[in-house]
């Protein structure tokens, strides 16, 4: 569900992807040790935006200045056809061969301008690091058995003791978290204002995203990420600038799904919610499709819940029934339509953005299940202007939680916020730009409200 959440219309995630390819305190001294050790290696910055092109192919959007790209003689609009040889089919196998590089190498890219193929060499720099100036940013790494996750920790100037610490779990897609680029950006911008508030905030890549190794983000499955990210809530707890019996989570939209099994394999005092969901997934994916459908191309309504049929069916037989997307066709030919809608890539990954099998997993869990066991505080928060989530939810986690933890459940509306915590005038503001506007300052007030009587 997050820059780009929960992602359930297909045309909603058509969207461009980056390629990339001072401390003074005790706790900051730790934190230089810390960083110290970080044997992660960068990976490399090319400094493009790339998007989708015809014939297969990348088209480069947009050159960060400085960059590597900037240094070479590539230009906006070039089509990339090949890089050192290996032919460029797409945005994805694009940025997955981009991995397989490091800072200093060099590249020949073969690319068409204005009818005509040339080749360009570019040799790659480091991919930048995020340098606020206020607060400091300790770039570490989470050792996993499955893989070695990129870390971020922001922690507070001038602090000689310990200090209460967030771990921020973000949405479901696979997008970095890693936000150097001077663009404004509205989840480091809760980051840092959580950061300048007092807390060390710390925030990890997915596997194979970013600096990170491990199996390609869009193939883990949804309970090796849990695992995953509970790794991360250790490392975390370990840092000897952090108060380990005064750690929260914050879980914006699909991060709220995972937060609870989080807490329920490592203790934490309590947890934040941000448009989120706790009915099963087929559930939410349905409700989401039909509002979402129906606020951005007004549809004839008759048609689009003929269309909502189909697809709870098809996700009935992928999700529940564990039906391959070709036996359920071959069974019901009258839902190929659907079908192309929701695998526009393969067979494989649903809307183009995970695996069957994590959302298989994330389906088959009972997540209110495990809200109601966990006897810790609580707080669903959602924005008035969310088009990806519904109030409905948050009351019903705080009800799930109240149910058997009486007065640990709380929820709250917050005015005129879109599921990015951007501000807006109206709804119809919200679905024509949604993830931008300004800063939404309530979720943070809200949220440092909450957590200073818990």
């Amino acid at each position: 569900m997050s820059r780009r959440e929960l992602i359930v219309v297909s045309a909603i995630i058509a969207g461009c992807f980056f390629v990339v390819l001072s401390l003074c305190s005790p706790a900051a001294a730790a934190a230089n040790a810390s960083l110290s050790s970080d044997a992660l290696p960068r990976r490399p910055f090319l400094g493009v935006t790339a998007e989708p092109a015809p014939g297969h192919h990348v088209r480069i959007a947009k050159i960060v200045p400085g960059s590597s790209a900037a240094r070479s003689e590539l230009r906006v609009g070039d089509t990339l056809l090949a890089v050192n040889g290996s032919p460029v089919e797409s945005v994805v196998a694009f940025l997955a061969g981009m991995k397989s590089f490091k800072s200093g190498d060099h590249l020949i890219c073969r690319v068409q301008r204005d009818q005509k193929e040339m080749d360009i060499e570019v040799t790659l720099g480091d991919w930048p690091r995020e340098q606020p100036g206020d607060i400091q940013v300790l770039y570490d790494a989470v050792d996993a058995p499955e893989a070695t996750l990129r870390s971020l920790v922001t922690i507070p100037n001038g602090n000689t003791h310990k200090l209460p610490a967030i771990l921020f779990l973000q949405g479901i897609d696979c997008s970095s978290v890693d936000f150097p680029l001077p663009e404004p950006n509205l989840t480091r911008e809760l980051i840092y204002r959580l950061t300048r508030a007092g807390f060390v905030v710390m925030r990890s890549e997915q596997s194979g995203v970013g600096d990170s190794t491990g199996t390609p983000c869009r193939d883990v499955g949804f309970r090796d990420e849990v695992s995953l990210f509970t790794s991360a809530l250790r490392k975390l707890k370990s840092y000897d600038f952090v108060d380990s019996e005064n750690v929260f989570l914050f879980g914006h939209s699909a991060g709220g799904w995972v937060a609870p099994l989080v807490a329920a394999a490592e203790p934490v005092k309590g947890i934040v919610v941000y448009g989120t969901v706790v009915r099963p997934y087929a559930e939410y994916f349905v409700e989401n499709w039909r509002r979402n459908r129906r606020l951005r191309s007004q549809p004839d309504l008759a048609n689009l819940e003929d269309e909502q049929r189909l697809i709870a069916q098809l996700l009935h037989y992928v999700l529940v029934e564990k039906s391959s997307v070709r036996e359920a066709i071959a069974r019901h030919p009258e839902l190929t339509v659907v079908a192309k809608k929701l695998f526009p890539g393969d067979e494989e990954h649903l809307i183009d953005l995970r695996s069957l099998q994590h959302f298989r997993e994330l389906n088959d869990q009972n997540v209110a299940r495990v809200w109601a066991s966990l006897d810790i505080p609580v707080l669903a928060l959602i924005g008035e202007f969310d088009i990806r989530t519904l109030p409905l939810d948050h009351e019903y986690i705080a009800a799930i939680v109240n149910a058997r933890h009486p007065g640990k459940g709380t929820w709250q509306l917050l005015p005129k916020l879109d599921h990015g915590f951007a501000l807006h005038e109206s709804l119809k503001d919200s679905v024509a730009h949604e993830f931008v506007g300004p800063f939404g300052e309530q979720v943070v007030q809200e949220t440092l409200r909450w957590i200073q009587v818990q």
